[in-house]
């Protein structure tokens, strides 16, 4: 099982465009491989992980899907952690 960390950042966007890519990366998420955690702390917007039977391609192409949905340009890094 693995684990990344992914930090999105929408730029010139607001808390309505966030929110729209949180709503686009949960609804992408619904596969029986993927399982997605989105942190509620207001401090880290755009701040989302993803763990299971994926890899960092499975993750990229997730986020890339759900951020162009927003039409805000952008800019991601995705972090691979380890399991506890």
């Amino acid at each position: 099982m693995e684990k990344f960390t992914t930090r999105i950042a929408l730029l010139k966007a607001d808390d309505k465009d966030y929110e729209n890519l949180s709503r686009e990366i949960a609804k992408d998420s619904g596969t029986k491989k993927r399982k997605l955690s989105v942190k509620p702390d207001k401090t880290k917007k755009g701040e989302f992980n993803f763990w299971g039977d994926i890899s960092l391609q499975d993750v990229s192409d997730a986020v890339l899907r759900a951020v162009r949905k927003t039409g805000r340009d952008f800019t991601f890094t995705v972090i691979k952690s380890k399991m506890q």
